[in-house]
């Protein structure tokens, strides 16, 4: 069996900067006095949910070198006029729109630690690629048969995906949720005992961290809350540490390379307030509500858009990146 390589250092470094906190917060799941927490909120939702979304912008508006290319404007062109064109034409789907975008975009980052502890290995490629689609997407889709969640201390839901009871019967949902959850817990079993027999299991238990999260937070979950908050603990936190070190290694600005940690923490400090004033924005720019929310949220589709690119395996950054490692 071939090792995975430590994508920051060592294998006890990864653990503790990728998958302990959102393992924490697993443990944390039958604590309900911990998910009335006003300070949990106020953290995951805004501060790691829209902070995160502006480490991005460290590397990309920052760094001279990267403006020069023109990328990162046209990203963010293309980001406001994707959000304004929606909310004008399709408002009532606007944040089913974006739900869309955050659970593909989450789903990816999965995907590319995976492949990250794969680097360098071509076997199973496919199989891999297949297995860690089935353990998110088929949870994912059957979420949309089992109608909706608590919403908690929200008020407002968080996830807005369209439910199939909107166009079939509740009964009939009801059945093809249920056969569809029979079907997924069978194939599990089966990749499970595919890798096992292959003995195959080099970025394997990444995929089984985040099949795991995606089943939890799709068909078992009765609160959104806690399927929210294990997907952005998931997602944030990891993605911190990783713009932390591609910064540190790439940007062009020795100082903002030298203090990272520092950079990457605040961008999330003040992404986190907009995040936290995005209605009373919202409010300013009224009448024209559509331009000041495709405004106010052209950083988080810049951010989706921008990070496909940027983490690619034929990007100059991400080699660098990934060469650091060896």
């Amino acid at each position: 069996m071939i090792q995975s390589l430590p994508i920051f250092g060592s294998p006890k470094e990864d653990f503790f900067k990728i998958f302990f906190p959102t393992l924490i917060l697993v443990l944390l799941l039958p604590l309900d006095f911990f998910w009335k927490s006003q300070i949990f909120l106020l953290t995951t939702i805004f501060f790691l949910d829209g902070g995160h979304v502006y480490s991005t912008y460290v590397e990309s508006l920052a760094d001279p070198t990267e403006v020069k290319k023109g990328f990162v404007w046209k990203m963010l062109g293309l980001s406001f006029f994707l959000n304004l064109a929606i909310h004008l034409f399709i408002s009532d789907y606007f944040f089913t729109y974006i739900f869309y975008f955050t659970v593909f975009h989450n789903m990816r980052q999965g995907l590319g630690l995976m492949f990250l502890y794969r680097m360098g290995q071509k076997s199973f490629h496919k199989v891999v690629k297949f297995s860690y689609y089935f353990l998110t997407v088929v949870p994912f889709i059957l979420f949309h048969f089992r109608g909706k969640m608590r919403e908690d201390l929200m008020g407002e839901s968080i996830l807005s995906p369209i439910f199939a009871t909107t166009f079939l019967s509740t009964e009939l949902t009801a059945q093809i949720f249920s056969i569809g959850a029979w079907l997924f817990g069978l194939g599990t079993i089966l990749i499970f005992c595919y890798f096992a027999l292959k003995k195959e299991w080099r970025g394997v238990l990444t995929m089984i961290f985040f099949g795991s999260l995606y089943t939890y937070s799709f068909i078992f979950s009765q609160s959104e809350l806690k399927s929210y908050g294990l997907l952005i603990f998931s997602h944030a936190i990891p993605y911190f540490f990783l713009m932390e070190k591609r910064v540190s290694l790439t940007h062009s600005v020795g100082k903002i390379k030298k203090f990272a940690y520092v950079f990457i923490f605040l961008s999330f400090f003040f992404g986190g307030l907009l995040d936290y004033y995005q209605d009373d924005l919202v409010i300013l720019f009224e009448p024209f509500e559509s331009v000041g929310l495709a405004l106010l949220l052209t950083p988080l589709i810049g951010h989706f858009l921008i990070d496909a690119f940027i983490w690619k395996r034929d990007h100059l950054k991400f080699k660098h990146f990934n060469q650091s490692r060896f």
